[in-house]
């Protein structure tokens, strides 16, 4: 049965991506599950591959691939929905709490969307948010991350960062459907479509004015040719947005989907290369776009629904551009150039209005090309979102109000992959990245597939979290960064079954992260993941310590907080040998990571044990009764300890240990303890000890003075001949 972490996450917060490692994969049977996705030049899916054709490549040696199957989208579905069914029926056991459920696949390919709403407005609004809201909720996957975005004239706006979790996409969907600014395209035509050119028997040119089908009228040839300009640049700045996204997407090793809900995109038609650098960007950067026409098949009076008839808002500027540009046709006939040029020549030219009309009627009639194409390259808006989803590999759902079945398509194609096992040839699990290479015998094919993964053993404490991995990319960093300062250690407590258990601690000053205000105000995240590498002296893992810290902190506490430590302490198993403890935390919000190594000279110990002496930072209570398995705990209290030797002034030291019985052994314990200042004795005490608790332990706590000095304190457990010595120095600072 295999084993195996979770994928990673991939956040977006701003306009950036924050590219988070590959995923760590380890399975009881040596086997590594890999998705391949295989495309064209155009971006569409192969599905013909043989095993022959395709090689494995793990950090630069042939992997012997062991099996090769394509699976489809509708495979995918039906195990997640199997797995979900069998999630929810099994009955909740407050003994054993119900393990979260794994993802299908160790290394499936994770599934990024960015579900982007282009020009919504007030006829479009409810079906896009309706439709979009169908897709979030029905088509949501474990492995599959979307992002919601908001696209107009002014730029792509993220709504909310990619997740996985769907009732907060859902309210993020809802937001950038109802806060969406005014198309520039669609405000236009709702202009033209004011001007009653029938009823009247006059034209309207596209920038506003009316001119009549003689030629004569006032006409406003500086807004027709600024508002053409203006639509053309308002789509230059789409298509800018579009490629920056792809930009963005390019270099993560994830399936890249994009889902355009929109009214339409307009091809600049002296731009079509532009366009075109659109479609060759996101074809070699593995972005496949997916299309919805929100128009669908019209608004009806009771709702959406098939057999309305579609809106002509979309297309209206366009239509309004083809009759003004017929207008100018007209007027290009015998008898309007010999008027025209007749007023030129009147005497009363010189007076002003008749030679201004001319003069703008002669610039009308030069820029009518420049009408004619721009009216045809924005005729049909839809064409343009067609071509973007067909010449990426996609396809577009349009002329339809029925669009979940289209929807849960989109994701059966993004799903569909080829599946390769192989055992690695490689049994090191060191913590390591191992770089994957996919290659195939077929030219002109395009492989998406994981980079690689971090080979770390199955330590029985859960899956490897996203967490974790940056963790696990900083270990791997060389040089290891340093950007702040944190502490680590590793506490010896108790020996059992001729193994010892060490407490791995971290202490770090809070000040230390990054706070991030909050966009709703009043509010700042700070975001910290713990993480510590146990490894033999042969480098390989033998345990892993995590701890995710995540929090919001109100402004108000923001400056209290920050003068805390944070603390965190995991025990660990350890036969006798020597180890190597490699530490790192990470600073989500700055996107920065310290590391840290720690030796462990486990030496096997016989006779009345005794832990390392820890200083005490704090004690809390517990509510619950005493874990075993944490060393710090005992009858109802758990002691924080300081990392660090170094007290700040006025600091009042304490000190935490436990004392170990020698079972069998009828003598009873004592214990002898000498305090010193500067390497001179200030006090000696001995006293006899009571029974061991359940655990089989005698906690202790003993307390020193406060004056400023270097100390030393020694204590000493002794049972009948067997005796075992521990030591602490530490400082108190002067005021």
């Amino acid at each position: 049965m295999r084993r195996y972490s979770l994928a990673p996450v991939v956040l977006l917060f701003g306009t950036g991506f924050a590219q988070a490692p590959d995923v760590v994969i380890r399975s009881s049977v040596r086997e590594v599950l890999l998705d391949v996705v295989v495309r064209d030049a155009h971006g569409h899916l192969i599905t013909n591959l043989k095993p022959g054709e395709v090689t494995v490549y793990e950090d630069g040696v042939r992997q012997d691939v062991r099996s090769f199957r394509l699976v489809a989208g509708s495979e995918v579905r039906a195990e997640d929905a199997k797995q979900a069914a069998e999630v929810q029926a099994a009955p909740p056991s407050p003994a054993a709490p119900k393990p979260p459920r794994p993802p299908v696949n160790p290394l499936r390919t994770v599934n990024v969307v960015c579900l982007i709403l282009n020009d919504l407005n007030p006829e479009t609004r409810a079906f896009a948010f309706e439709s979009a809201r169908k897709f979030v909720n029905e088509e949501l996957r474990p492995n599959t991350f979307i992002g919601v975005f908001s696209l107009d004239a002014s730029g792509l706006r993220p709504v909310y960062p990619f997740s996985n979790n769907r009732e907060r996409l859902l309210k993020a969907v809802e937001l950038a459907a109802v806060n969406q600014l005014p198309s520039i395209n669609l405000g236009s035509a709702a202009m033209l479509n004011g001007l009653s050119m029938q009823a009247t028997g006059n034209v309207a040119p596209p920038g506003g004015g009316t001119q009549n089908a003689d030629g004569s009228g006032a006409g406003d040839p500086l807004g027709t040719r600024g508002d053409m300009g203006f639509k053309v640049n308002a789509a230059l700045r789409e298509i800018d947005a579009l490629k920056g996204l792809v930009r963005q997407l390019s270099p993560l090793p994830f399936q890249k989907t994009v889902l355009l809900f929109s009214t339409g995109l307009t091809r600049p038609p002296d731009q079509l290369e532009y366009w075109d650098s659109l479609v060759h960007q996101a074809t070699k950067a593995g972005v496949t776009f997916y299309a919805l026409d929100v128009w669908g098949l019209g608004i009806c009076q009771d709702g959406p629904s098939d057999g309305c008839l579609a809106p002509q808002s979309a297309s209206a500027a366009s239509v309004a551009m083809l009759h003004y540009t017929a207008s100018l046709s007209q007027q290009q006939g015998p008898a309007s150039i010999a008027q025209t040029t007749a007023a030129a020549s009147s005497p009363t030219a010189a007076h002003g209005p008749p030679l201004v009309s001319s003069a703008a009627q002669m610039m009308e009639l030069a820029h009518q090309d420049d009408y004619l194409k721009f009216a045809v390259s924005s005729a049909n808006p839809q064409e343009a979102l067609r071509e973007l989803a067909e010449r990426t590999g996609g396809f577009i759902i349009a002329n339809t109000n029925n669009t979940d079945r289209l929807l849960s398509q989109v994701m059966e194609e993004v799903d569909t992959h080829y599946e390769i096992a192989y055992p690695p040839a490689s049994e090191r699990e060191d913590g390591h990245f191992r770089k994957i290479e996919v290659k195939l015998a077929r030219p002109g094919l395009h492989v998406e597939t994981r980079s690689g993964y971090f080979a770390v053993p199955d330590t029985g404490v859960g899956p490897v979290t996203p967490e974790e991995m940056a963790g696990l990319k900083a270990l791997d960093t060389q040089p290891r960064p340093h950007a702040f300062d944190f502490l680590s250690r590793a506490y010896r407590f108790r020996d059992t079954d001729g193994k010892a258990q060490y407490a791995i601690a971290f202490e770090m000053p809070i000040s230390n992260l990054t706070a991030t205000p909050e966009e709703a105000g009043n509010k700042h995240r700070l975001h910290a993941s713990l993480l510590a590498l146990v490894k033999n002296a042969q480098g390989q893992i033998v345990d892993r310590v995590s701890k995710d810290v995540p929090s919001e902190v109100s402004d108000d506490r923001l400056a209290a907080v920050q003068v805390e430590l944070m603390t965190y302490q995991h025990a660990v198993s350890l036969a006798p040998g020597h180890y190597t403890v490699e530490a790192a935390v990470v600073d989500h919000e700055g996107n920065r990571a310290s590391t840290s190594v720690v030796q462990i000279d486990n030496r096997e110990q016989r006779g009345v044990g005794l832990s390392d002496l820890a200083l005490v930072r704090r004690l809390e209570n517990v509510d619950h009764p005493s874990d075993a398995s944490d060393p710090f705990q005992f009858t109802g209290k758990r002691v924080l300890p300081f990392v660090t030797s170094d007290l700040f002034a006025g600091a009042i030291p304490s000190v935490y240990f436990t004392v170990y019985p020698e079972p069998g052994n009828p003598a009873k314990p004592e214990l002898r303890v000498q305090l010193l200042k500067s390497g001179r004795v200030l006090a000696r005490r001995k006293l006899a000890l009571p029974p061991p608790d359940q655990s089989g332990g005698i906690p202790m706590w003993v307390e020193e003075t406060k004056q400023p000095g270097s100390y030393e304190l020694r204590v000493t457990a002794v049972q009948g001949s067997s005796s075992t010595d521990r030591s602490l120095t530490y400082t108190v600072a002067g005021k």
